[in-house]
């Protein structure tokens, strides 16, 4: 575990929160690394599940991905997605390790991982103000809890590392990007949201044209 909020502890902890880590070539599946966490998320929830709490599952895609067909679900009447976002993706994989689909909430519209805290929180996928644990992996999950955490999430919240065989670090824009994002939003949840989906589409987009490799 990566510390967080002062003082938590994973017994507090009531609900996962796991963003999303890319689609992979089809645009209807995950990448290895995304399907990494969802491994662990589901092992975590099986040691706190007993608790009540939710898995979040969030983020569509990020806003330079392109890839899969036309995607649709009776969950988002009207809308059309481009391939199946990440967050039914992983949702499915959860299911099939067995975790009560009752219990998962797909957070399907984020783009980058500040909208998937921001969304998941301002759109009450936990369901309830207890407790979070973010998982992903290492390099990531610091700049989750140092930079967008504190400005996204309205709950206490600790990371929980996921390994990985070979360590990957972030860009150094990265952090600097989510800083600009999450930085003096609005109160009010829609405006945040609808703030942050702006700056975070046009950052990200600007980071591709540029050919920065970035992680979002």
């Amino acid at each position: 575990m990566l510390p967080g909020t002062r003082g938590l502890t994973l017994d507090q902890v009531a609900h996962v929160l796991v963003p999303g880590r890319g689609r992979d070539a089809t645009g209807l599946g995950l990448t290895p690394a995304a399907a990494a966490r969802v491994a662990v998320a589901a092992s975590l929830y099986r040691r706190i599940g007993a608790r009540g709490g939710r898995i979040v599952c969030s983020g569509y895609k990020s806003p330079a991905d392109g890839k899969g067909p036309p995607w649709t679900t009776p969950e988002a009447v009207g809308e059309v997605f481009r391939g199946r976002p990440e967050a039914d993706a992983m949702r499915s994989e959860l299911v099939a390790l067995g975790i009560d689909p009752d219990r998962v909430r797909p957070e399907r519209r984020s783009i980058d991982t500040v909208t998937n805290l921001i969304r998941s929180e301002h759109e009450g996928h936990f369901g309830d103000p207890r407790p979070v644990a973010i998982v992903s992996q290492r390099a990531h999950l610091h700049r989750i809890l140092a930079v967008i955490a504190p400005r996204a999430l309205r709950r206490p919240y600790l990371g929980v590392v996921v390994p990985e065989p070979v360590e990957v670090g972030e860009h150094p824009l990265t952090a600097a990007f989510s800083l600009l994002i999450a930085s003096a939003l609005p109160r009010d949840p829609a405006r945040a949201i609808s703030t942050a989906h702006r700056r975070a589409s046009h950052l990200w987009q600007t980071a591709h044209l540029l050919g920065k490799r970035t992680y979002h």
